[in-house]
């Protein structure tokens, strides 16, 4: 009888091991789907080199290290002017 028993309680525990390991899967396929996504979406966001803008009186786009260079070359000239 105690055969039986150990028999049952073992075909139990490869059930529950299986289930638990098609879940562990689902979550885990679930898990790289999400990860595509947000790859994907990483890679299509433009990078500081590939953001423009136009300032005022420039013909051409600058990207953003030409910017911020236009824009500490205006600072310059506000405190050189202060300063006269």
């Amino acid at each position: 009888m105690s055969e039986k028993i150990t028999d049952q309680v073992e075909e139990q525990a490869e059930v529950n091991v299986g289930e638990t390991l098609l879940t562990v899967n689902e979550c885990l396929i679930a898990i790289h789907k999400r990860l595509e996504a947000l790859e994907k979406h990483v890679s299509e966001l433009p990078t500081p080199d590939k953001t423009y803008y136009k300032p005022e009186g420039y013909e051409d786009y600058l990207n953003l290290a030409g910017n911020l260079k236009e824009i500490y070359r205006r600072i310059g000239e506000l405190e050189n002017g202060m300063q006269n």
